[in-house]
């Protein structure tokens, strides 16, 4: 019988069917335990990639601690040197002793211009007895250490942080600790040497680099600090003298137009035009009026003593003699507001004293501002000068008629010109580079000779000239800048590129005309947004102008007696290169508040003054009489350039500013103190 079979294909039995499952279900796992371990082995590194890091971070913090703790050691030395003061009751033979303790030397070599060099210092600074920094000690007292926020003001204590300071190679070691981080780092100042030039002495030192590590218990990171961006050190110097007052772009005694403008309660105001790019200080308070973003602004430091009005007279010194200073306490602060003369004292002054805000006016402090600076009191008389114009440079008593002063090129030879009318007789004097006379006799230039009284003959040995003309007894009626004063340089230069000069008189001296450097240090004019530049600081001529007992005079057309121009006068836009100053009186423009405007001074130096004086009047529209003002500051004063024997201050100061290479431009901070500066470069180590 025939069977029939019915195919349906081949077919696994149900075993292999789980067993395939459980194979593809265990391979799934083993994929997922996979991912798993990958992704805990990520999320592990990961951790501990941020934990590396936080580690790296807290070292690298700590270490930018230890930089900033050195920094704040030397603003506070820019602080104490601020406010460093030796009395004039400090005769110059106990500072002059203090120098030789300072080098170590029994006696101290001559004074010269060029400065002297009295000692060199080892590199590792000033390791010595403590009577190496006596003179620091004698400058800045405890009071001032205090003012800085120093718990430990000893004599010892000071003693120390002098040393510290300038501990050179050897280094002051500073160590902190904070939240299970360390740093560590070592600094000092390193002397070089100390020269003497007369009435001042200088001390150059350099500002070395310096590196910080902090430390974590993982990690280490270091931080280096430059003194300059490329990493080199820089020089910097401590200049002990009487500063000159050729320091200052403004100063005055009263800031008041006159004695009767004090009386009244007519303060001098600072606007928005006011733009001063070097030290401004008064010895009384000042006035700022400014509205938004128009405000004064100041480039240089801003110092006021606050000596309240009508209390500038004659105090009693520790011995026994009298000297102008504040006869009532001193008042810290400010006015604000023109029109409501609101005074806010430096202790209640918002946002804080350093920018104070009050009502609309907000001046501008691009450097420093103090509020309770020191009473400067000016010299009352110019023995000083006559003295030196005795010595070597032109000496005459008496009024002085016309006094001309101009560059002259005489046989290929670049001379200073200097030419005096007195009682009908002119005399015409020259020198050179070289600083020996000539004089003019019967149209021929002789050597000229100087006798016992300093007046000059043509016999006898050709005498020197040391920059300094000074008049006793008398003022100056018209000093000018010779016949091509309003012509550009060098040709309109009234001082030859080397020469120095330094006109006095007890009387008023009446400018007449623009008086022009050849090489002139500074170009440009002051802005909101940028003093004006000064590249060429390696420049030698100079010139001051300082009457003792009366006005410095600028006088305008409108000035004369007769019709306006009758006399001897300035033009429209006049240039004046000099320092001006009258301890007395006032620097101001005769006939300021009459005739139409006359254009701007622009004027490069700066002004001295017993009251301020008025240069022209304003109104909102601008100058209505007169002329207004464009003061740009010799920069080179800053550093102790100044004229020939320039008046200086009755104290002793320590002064610490920037060594800079001949003809370069300063320090756009400068006044600020060292700072370590340029690019902060880390490397280190760091992870488990």
């Amino acid at each position: 019988m025939l069977r029939i079979l019915h195919t349906r294909g081949m077919e696994f039995p149900r075993r292999t069917q789980g067993a395939t499952l459980i194979v593809s279900l265990l391979f799934v796992m083993l994929i997922l335990a996979v991912i798993m371990a990958v992704t805990a082995q990520v999320t592990l590194s990961t951790r501990r990639s941020s934990a590396d890091q936080q580690r790296i971070l807290a070292a690298r913090y700590a270490a930018e601690s230890g930089v900033a703790q050195v920094q704040a050691r030397l603003r506070s030395m820019k602080a104490l040197l601020d406010q460093s003061s030796i009395p004039a009751s400090v005769g110059n033979s106990v500072v002059d002793a203090r120098i030789r303790d300072l080098c170590g030397v029994p006696v101290l070599p001559p004074a010269t211009p060029a400065g002297t060099p009295v000692c060199t210092f080892p590199a590792t600074g000033l390791s010595g007895s403590a009577a190496q920094v006596g003179l620091f000690d004698l400058a800045v007292g405890s009071a001032d250490f205090a003012r800085q926020g120093f718990q430990n003001t000893s004599a010892a204590d000071r003693e120390r942080y002098w040393m510290s300071m300038f501990s050179g190679t050897a280094q002051q070691e500073y160590t902190g600790t904070d939240d299970g981080s360390t740093y560590r780092t070592a600094f000092g100042l390193v002397p070089t040497e100390l020269r003497r030039y007369p009435e001042a002495y200088r001390l150059t030192f350099t500002v070395p680099s310096l590196t910080a590590q902090g430390s974590t218990p993982l990690a280490v990171q270091r931080v280096r600090a430059r003194a300059t961006t490329d990493g080199s050190d820089v020089t910097w110097s401590l200049w002990i003298g009487r500063p000159s007052f050729a320091k200052y772009a403004l100063f005055t005694n009263h800031h008041f137009k006159s004695a009767d403008a004090e009386g009244n309660g007519e303060r001098i105001n600072f606007t928005p035009l006011t733009l001063f790019s070097g030290p401004v200080h008064t010895n009384q308070h000042f006035l700022f009026n400014g509205n938004g973003s128009s405000q004064p602004v100041f480039w240089g430091p801003v110092t006021s003593a606050g000596c309240p009005d009508r209390s500038i007279g004659q105090v009693a010194m520790p011995d026994g003699t009298a000297a102008e200073g504040c006869t009532a306490a001193a008042q810290p602060g400010a006015y604000f507001d023109s029109s409501a003369q609101l005074f806010v004292g430096s202790a209640t002054m918002t946002d804080s004293p350093d920018a104070p805000v009050s009502g609309t006016s907000a001046p501008q402090f691009r450097n420093t501002v103090r509020w309770d600076s020191d009473f400067v009191p000016l010299p009352s008389n110019n023995h000083n000068q006559n003295q030196a114009a005795r010595e070597g440079g032109l000496y005459l008593t008496g009024d002085v008629a016309e006094l001309r002063l101009y560059r002259e090129v005489q046989g290929g030879a670049e001379r200073q010109r200097i030419t005096y009318v007195q009682a009908g007789k002119t005399v015409d004097l020259s020198y050179g580079a070289d600083g020996q006379l000539w004089m003019l006799s019967g149209g021929t230039w002789v050597a000229a000779s100087r006798d016992a009284s300093g007046q000059f003959t043509t016999t006898g040995p050709q005498a020197s000239f040391n920059g300094v003309i000074s008049v006793e007894g008398g003022g100056i009626g018209n000093l000018n800048g010779g016949p091509d004063a309003e012509q550009p340089v060098p040709a309109g230069a009234s001082i030859a590129s080397f020469a120095g000069v330094t006109v006095a008189a007890s009387g008023d001296v009446n400018v007449t005309s623009s008086l022009k450097y050849t090489t002139p240090p500074c170009s440009g004019e002051n802005t909101a947004t940028a003093p004006a530049p000064c590249d060429n600081l390696g420049a030698k001529n100079i010139l001051g102008v300082y009457s003792s007992a009366g006005n410095v005079d600028l006088i305008s057309p409108h000035g004369c007696e007769g019709d306006p121009g009758s006399c001897p006068s300035l033009p429209d836009n006049p240039e004046i290169d000099a320092v001006l100053m009258a301890s007395q009186g006032a620097v101001q423009v005769r006939g300021y508040n009459q005739g139409p405007p006359l254009g701007r001074v622009k004027l490069l130096g700066g002004v001295i003054e017993n009251y301020y004086g008025a240069f022209g009047q304003f109104n909102n529209a601008g100058t209505t009489h007169g002329y207004s003002r464009n003061v740009v500051y010799d920069q080179r004063t800053a550093d102790g350039i100044a004229p020939p024997s320039f008046p200086t201050q009755q104290d002793w100061q320590i002064t610490l500013s920037r060594a800079q290479p001949a003809g370069t431009a300063p320090d756009p901070d400068d006044g600020r103190g060292i700072r370590l500066q340029g690019d902060t470069v880390a490397v280190g180590e760091g992870g488990s």
